[in-house]
């Protein structure tokens, strides 16, 4: 089993949606190391036979999170609001991109490796949360629907918005709901109340 990642793809994507086929270009080392783990599964594949099957991750959400990221608004902005901090959003209010809860993101390894062989056709799978992918503003809107006193703003960076709005892309992961039965089971309401509800129930974890 291999966690991948969409950081996979990267600049000059022409389709309108990325799907299991679309060119992988990697801007960054992480993106670079994750299809080079990709390639030498399938190559062991192929070559002997070797039951590798991978996923290719959407950006993850969940409580805990400390790896720097632009897009990591999606967790911060929930686990900072509960702290009673305000915090600042560094994307346009009506930028999205696509999230999974970490719950599913687990759920989703442990329903491929149980899969039967003969139905792991494409071997490596690209994942997607809840569809459509929630905007900035209505993952806000809900974080202050259960945190009325949630300080948050937004601010968006104007270095990293065009990069962003060029690489995100809605996901097909067709495949994987075809070939293995890959559903989430946390919609964007569901989400913020479970995180909350993690981080009432165990603080110490996620200091």
């Amino acid at each position: 089993m291999f966690a991948s990642s969409i950081g996979t793809y990267g600049s000059g994507i022409r389709t309108r949606v990325i799907g299991h086929s679309t060119l992988q270009r990697p801007l960054t080392v992480y993106g670079v190391t994750k299809v080079f783990g990709e390639n030498l599964g399938a190559f062991y594949k192929r070559r002997y036979g070797l039951d590798f099957r991978g996923i290719r991750y959407p950006s993850i959400v969940g409580p805990g999170v400390k790896t720097p990221s632009v897009v990591q608004y999606t967790s911060w902005v929930i686990e900072e609001s509960a702290k009673g901090n305000p915090f600042t959003i560094t994307v346009a209010p009506e930028f999205a991109v696509p999230i999974m809860y970490f719950k599913d993101a687990a759920g989703a390894a442990i329903t491929l490796s149980r899969a039967p062989l003969d139905a792991v056709a494409t071997g490596t799978y690209l994942v997607d949360g809840h569809r459509p992918s929630p905007t900035a503003a209505e993952l806000a809107d809900v974080v202050r629907s259960r945190l009325p006193d949630a300080a948050i703003t937004f601010e968006p960076d104007p270095v990293m918005q065009p990069i962003l709005d060029e690489a995100i892309r809605p996901l097909d992961d067709s495949k994987a709901r075809e070939e293995w039965g890959w559903a989430p089971a946390y919609d964007l309401e569901a989400m913020v109340t479970d995180f909350l509800d993690e981080l009432a129930t165990h603080p110490a974890r996620y200091r």
